[in-house]
């Protein structure tokens, strides 16, 4: 029954969300995007994995919790923004870049203080306007391949937004969605992760 229920919750979903995003983009991007998100809904996978085992749907005090547990291990510190997390990527042997890179994390909660998505926020440590190696149109790609380590599945596709005409890279895997969004600026590069069952905007 419980089966059953979800089921027909997360189609019903899908129909909202589909026709949502027939309204807002345009071209053959919209084709694919909306065949994706159909696609990885009826297969009711309830994909809920984040960063340092992070969960969508945990309250905000478990993340408050984790948080905790992580800063006191020395792997996270508060960071410089209110409520924001900061971690300093490790540089791997096969990384695309040598640069040191910060991330910024933080849950999205719900009026119930349910964990529905998580923001971020990645720059390099180093980052200054006249060195042009070091900016977000240079760390886009690098965002992108670390996302797709750490979150295996589909492979990012582009998404032309027809108010705005920006670029968004969208990755779906089940009910979550990854968003890099478009650059505000030099420095940082915004990525959103969201739940699906919860979240029915407008990229």
């Amino acid at each position: 029954m419980m089966k059953t229920q979800v089921s027909m919750s997360l189609k019903m979903i899908a129909k909202v969300f589909l026709t949502l995003f027939i309204i807002c983009l345009t071209g053959c991007n919209e084709s694919e995007y909306a065949k994706l998100v159909k696609t990885e809904l009826d297969k009711n996978n309830i994909n809920e994995t984040l960063i340092f085992d992070f969960q969508l749907g945990e309250s905000k005090k478990e993340f408050h919790d984790k948080c905790w547990l992580l800063n006191n291990k020395g792997i996270i510190m508060q960071g410089p923004k209110n409520d924001f997390v900061q971690y300093e990527l490790p540089i791997q042997e096969n990384d695309t870049t040598t640069h040191p890179i910060t991330l910024l994390f933080y849950g999205i909660f719900d009026e119930k203080k349910t964990m529905t998505g998580m923001d971020m926020q990645f720059f390099y440590k180093g980052w200054s306007l006249w060195n042009k190696s070091l900016q977000a149109e240079q760390l886009v790609p690098v965002v992108k391949d670390s996302l797709k380590s750490w979150f295996p599945g589909n492979d990012f596709i582009t998404v032309n937004t027809k108010k705005s005409g920006e670029i968004i890279h969208v990755k779906v895997d089940g009910t979550r969605r990854i968003l890099i969004e478009p650059l505000k600026g030099n420095r940082e590069v915004d990525v959103r992760i969201d739940d699906l069952r919860y979240v029915l905007d407008k990229l």
